[in-house]
């Protein structure tokens, strides 16, 4: 394997599925279903795509940081200073990839919808139909391009219909 093919599959996975964001279900205990979409300002780059998703997931990636050195540093140089150490590159790394997006990290919108089964909640049920709606619209927009059958600039539009609908949508809940 040469490094643009690694190159390139680092890129495709820091970059994601979908380049206006991503989709997301996560069944959880109870019945209950969380449903979240994140949806990119159209036009975003693809760099800039990949340091929001790295923004987005730095909880994750900061605290298995933050782990690892605490287990290599410990035995090394003691308790106290790998803590200091962990703890320093935690909160620098996070504030360093805050910093690099700045510009594009506050114009990013979600709309999340949970649903219970066995409940009927009139408003979780309007507010998943019009998550669904969203998601459907964007997802076969990203189908009608793989397909050809619509050019980038025809995909960029739809993607920014529904971005402009998800904040349509988050004043009238206001």
């Amino acid at each position: 394997m040469n490094d643009t093919t690694t190159g390139a599959r680092w890129r495709r996975l820091l970059d994601g599925g979908h380049t206006w964001g991503s989709l997301q279900v996560s069944p959880t205990r109870y019945g209950i279903t969380r449903y979240r979409l994140v949806v990119f300002p159209p036009g975003t780059s693809a760099d800039d795509r990949m340091l929001l998703r790295i923004w987005r997931a730095w909880p994750t990636w900061g605290m298995a940081t933050f782990l690892i050195l605490e287990i290599l540093l410990v035995p090394a140089i003691g308790a106290v200073a790998a803590l200091w150490i962990s703890a320093t590159v935690f909160l620098g790394a996070g504030a360093v990839v805050m910093a690099m997006t700045a510009t594009t990290r506050g114009d990013v919108r979600t709309m999340t919808a949970i649903r219970r089964a066995g409940v009927h909640d009139p408003l979780a049920a309007e507010q998943f139909v019009e998550f669904y709606g969203l998601a459907h619209d964007l997802v076969e927009a990203d189908g009608r391009l793989a397909a050809g059958e619509i050019q980038p600039v025809e995909h960029e539009l739809l993607v920014w219909r529904v971005y402009d609908r998800m904040a349509d949508a988050a004043h009238v809940r206001v």
